[in-house]
């Protein structure tokens, strides 16, 4: 089976808009790792906010390179990178939506800083992670028979 442009294009623009997403959050994160009390984090003590800035700054930042080398060379990274966005997309909902259950959170989610941080994680959840885990999941069906990746 053959695939066609259309199919390459669109598991390359998820993979760049990931990269995108990443990189900007995982930078921010680096230079203000305090930027996470938005949903609630306290930072009480240093390793918190080196904790932070390890692996929500520099560790997302390169994960989102690892995306960007999807996009500039598909043919030895693209694969790699639909298989592990797949799966960190969807280990991230699901631990949510556990982690909910488990720690007597709420499932509602209000729009804007009124909903924080309670809302975080449900509303991240169902409008970013749960998304792109299913489209994520689409391409990397849709490449399976790729030559190329």
């Amino acid at each position: 089976m053959m695939v066609s442009n259309s199919t390459m294009t669109f598991a390359k623009c998820i993979t760049g808009l990931a990269a995108i997403v990443w990189m900007g959050y995982g930078a921010w994160l680096t230079v203000d790792p305090k930027g996470l009390s938005y949903m609630g984090m306290e930072f009480n003590h240093w390793s918190v906010t080196v904790e932070v800035m390890a692996m929500y700054g520099l560790t997302e930042f390169c994960l989102g390179v690892f995306a960007l080398l999807g996009v500039l060379k598909p043919k030895r990274y693209l694969h790699a990178n639909l298989v592990l966005w797949f799966l960190i997309f969807t280990a991230l909902w699901v631990g949510r939506i556990i982690g909910i259950a488990v720690w007597g959170g709420d499932y509602t989610f209000t729009f804007g800083a009124a909903g924080l941080p309670a809302g975080y994680n449900p509303g991240t959840a169902y409008f970013y992670e749960f998304p792109f885990s299913v489209l994520f999941g689409i391409a990397l069906w849709q490449t399976r028979n790729h030559p190329d990746i």
